[in-house]
């Protein structure tokens, strides 16, 4: 995924479930990830940021 290394993305849901997991492989990949949930304290707990 070079192609996407360096560009932003936008993930709802990013604190628990699929958008965790989306989120995490993301910034694996070397993506920015710009990650909403209603729930910010989720996300901080689940070490996604």
């Amino acid at each position: 995924m070079e192609r996407w290394k360096g560009r932003v993305a936008l993930v709802t849901g990013a604190s628990v479930g699929i958008g965790a997991a989306v989120t995490r492989a993301l910034v694996q990949q070397g993506m920015r990830v710009v990650g909403c949930a209603r729930n910010v304290d989720k996300i901080e707990v689940s070490g996604v940021v």
